[in-house]
């Protein structure tokens, strides 16, 4: 059975899009007919079969997922039904592997799927999280209000990431220049004026011997360079083992200021990620599950694990949490008085609030300063070359003198 696209009209003025299978071109037109549509374009697809499951393996980004939520959030809001909002995504989005994904949910959900159901055909796309959220929406028949505190949440995660990767460039920008700027005067600048001196024969400074012979590694050994870059790459990006992820993920936690941001990253993601599901009528288990398919570090998805097994054990949420060593008392105790008070959701997104309060002003003050530490360091090599490539010539004035 070949595959079409067809546009139509389902009405004077309303146009619907989507995907179907027939023998022909024919038979596709009749089908869409039979569905009381109006055919205006009817269109084999002619795909490469693995250039299209590439697209559908493709992870959508953050950026990405927080548009499409906020818009599909915009649209049920205002009134249209979810086939006809995805129909209007659809024909909006330009870019392919989003568009590919939003006609599958299209087709899944026409053929009688739920909204979760069909987002969770595309679990690299839509997290466990991000489905559980919908299904309460569904179940509570508050689907729109769901959806946008879902948008909000996904542009809140975003706006992070952005901030700290914003101020994170300009450090990184420095670095990048400063290698670049070293490695071209090294490889291209000393060799030159290094060459001149040794024809001379006299017997050169310290300074300059060194700088020669890290100039003469650099030109031997560039490509040792470029393999052990490509061999790092190639290890962190490669499948490990659980036991594996653990020691590596546990070492970073311990790093003096690395560890520090990332543990509060994680508490924050936790608190907000759990207090959105707790807001939607998510079950505790049932987010907490959801949750710690959301971390990244692996040491504090197994500390969240145990959290879970006590909650099942009969525990309440702030006394599993107490026996959590990544999670400080204070964090706990606002947890404790939102159980009591009922106001658990509330509670979790303060301490997410805090949380993220804290870590920019960690960052911000991360980055400032290492700004002028590298500034320093670099100013100081460059300075050791400019030094060494002087020396020999107020050695050679002074002779002559």
């Amino acid at each position: 059975m070949a595959k079409f696209i067809y546009e139509a009209k389902s009405g004077p003025l309303e146009k619907v899009s989507g995907r179907i299978e027939a023998k022909s071109r024919s038979q596709a037109i009749a089908l869409v007919e039979e569905k009381g549509l109006f055919p205006i374009q009817v269109k084999e697809v002619r795909e490469n079969a693995g250039a299209a499951a590439g697209l559908i393996r493709r992870r959508i980004s953050r950026e990405e997922l927080a548009v499409f939520t906020r818009q599909f959030s915009n649209l049920i809001e205002s009134g249209l039904t979810i086939t006809r909002a995805l129909n209007v995504l659809m024909q909006q989005t330009a870019q392919p592997a989003l568009k590919n994904i939003i006609m599958g949910i299209y087709e899944r959900i026409k053929d009688g799927a739920t909204l979760s159901d069909a987002l969770s055909f595309y679990p690299k796309q839509f997290s466990q999280f991000y489905c559980a959220v919908v299904k309460a929406g569904e179940l509570s028949g508050a689907l729109e209000a769901v959806l946008n505190r879902l948008a909000d949440f996904s542009e809140q995660e975003e706006k992070i990431r952005s901030d700290v990767l914003s101020a994170l460039t300009y450090p990184a920008l420095i670095l990048s220049v400063g290698i670049i700027t070293i490695y071209a005067l090294l490889t291209f600048v000393v060799p030159k004026i290094t060459a001149m001196f040794e024809e001379m024969g006299e017997v050169l400074p310290l300074p300059t011997q060194i700088l020669i012979n890290l100039s003469n590694i650099f030109k031997a050994y560039w490509w040792l360079a470029l393999l052990l870059i490509a061999a790092s790459w190639i290890f962190i990006k490669r499948n490990k083992s659980c036991q594996e992820r653990l020691f590596w993920h546990r070492l970073i936690l311990n790093l003096p200021l690395l560890g520090r941001i990332i543990e509060k990253t994680e508490i924050a993601h936790f608190a907000r990620t759990l207090g959105l599901l707790f807001e939607s009528g998510v079950a505790m288990l049932v987010g907490l599950e959801a949750v710690s398919e959301t971390i990244t570090n692996e040491v504090i998805k197994t500390e969240i694990k145990k959290i879970t097994t006590d909650i099942k054990d009969g525990a309440s949420l702030s006394s599993a949490i107490k026996k959590c060593s990544f999670f400080p008392l204070s964090a706990a105790n606002i947890i404790n008085v939102g159980e009591e008070a009922g106001t658990l959701e509330k509670s979790l997104k303060r301490i997410a609030l805090s949380y993220e309060q804290e870590l920019n002003r960690i960052i911000k003050a991360l980055t400032s300063l290492l700004e002028p530490i590298m500034i320093l360091l670099l100013g100081l090599v460059v300075t050791f070359i400019v030094v060494a490539m002087l020396l020999p010539i107020f050695q050679i004035n002074f002779m002559v003198r």
